[in-house]
């Protein structure tokens, strides 16, 4: 890392001068260790991905995300669509931080910062999600998780001042409320395994998650999955019935992942999810690493192209 550039939310209200000072103090770390580093705040939804490009022009070797999942999803998109070199780094600032967890960080800044002197970039293969919005077919590049159904549903009805102000735990918040809803609508979709064997069936809800570990509540939650193996951990919940899935979620909250017949484990690079006819009229979301894009029909893959991620070592054994 010579020259780094932090792109960073400058939030608002009481947060808007915390924030400001956790990134003075994370530069002020870098600086010490000889890293040429500057910060930009971003100006709006979708600013970091423009910002990225703007930071590869002007040499800059190292982004780095002072943020949630969602800044560094913006950044990798930057990146990707940019292919540029440029590495990303994190530094945990936001309300989800399953990245930042994943890779060890701590939420102190100049902790952070200090750790991530020490880790070394390493080639990953971004998801890709090909969605619909009011502009027709759309694609966004994401590293942690993708959801399609009632997953999406949750970040589509949990308000940015939720996140603000109780950060992860407002999806739990959220989450309870649609527990008083009886059924979610069910899709159609399909995926392959890990030894190419062609599936199929009918879900409420589909999560491709690439991490390993999670952040609070979910910290006893183990899917298998890990960022550098270059696939997805598949959950699919044959059910639309609440009660189902707060069985799953006692499960894996509380460690003991006893089995829900009603919900699949898979492994699979690839998977499609589109309506089904008898629900042609519902409105079925989708999200990547925690932001909201738009509906059915949505297709999810591993793209065959890298980019690079601050990664602690003990993280870069294959």
């Amino acid at each position: 890392m010579k020259k780094a550039l932090l792109i960073y939310n400058p939030s608002s209200g009481r947060k808007r001068e915390r924030r400001a000072h956790q990134v003075a103090r994370a530069l002020a770390v870098l600086r010490s260790a000889g890293v040429d580093a500057e910060s930009r705040a971003t100006t709006g939804i979708g600013s970091a991905v423009a910002q990225t490009g703007e930071a590869v022009a002007a040499g800059f070797d190292t982004v780095i995300a002072c943020g949630g999942d969602g800044t560094a999803n913006e950044i990798l998109n930057g990146l990707m669509l940019a292919n540029a070199n440029a590495v990303l780094g994190v530094l945990p600032f936001g309300s989800g931080n399953l990245l930042a967890t994943d890779l060890l960080l701590p939420q102190n800044a100049e902790a952070a910062a200090r750790m991530l002197l020490t880790y070394k970039p390493r080639a990953l293969q971004p998801g890709l999600m090909t969605y619909q919005d009011k502009s027709g077919t759309r694609q966004r590049y994401f590293i942690v998780a993708a959801g399609v159904g009632c997953d999406a549903d949750l970040m589509y009805h949990t308000g940015v001042q939720a996140k603000e102000r109780y950060g992860i735990y407002a999806y739990f918040l959220e989450m309870f409320r649609m527990t008083l809803r009886r059924r979610f609508p069910m899709f159609k979709v399909e995926w392959k395994d890990e030894q190419g064997a062609w599936h199929t069936g009918e879900v409420s809800m589909v999560m491709a998650v690439r991490s390993r570990k999670f952040p609070g509540l979910l910290r006893r939650v183990k899917l298998g999955a890990e960022l550098i193996r270059n696939d997805y951990r598949l959950m699919l919940y044959h059910t639309n019935k609440v009660r189902h899935f707060l069985n799953y979620f006692a499960s894996v909250v509380s460690g003991m992942n006893w089995k829900v017949p009603q919900v699949e484990l898979a492994s699979s690079t690839w998977f499609r999810c589109t309506p089904l006819p008898s629900q042609q009229n519902a409105k079925v979301h989708s999200e990547v690493d925690g932001e909201l894009l738009g509906t059915l029909p949505v297709e999810v893959s591993i793209e065959p192209r890298t980019f690079e991620l601050l990664m602690p070592d003990r993280a870069l054994s294959p």
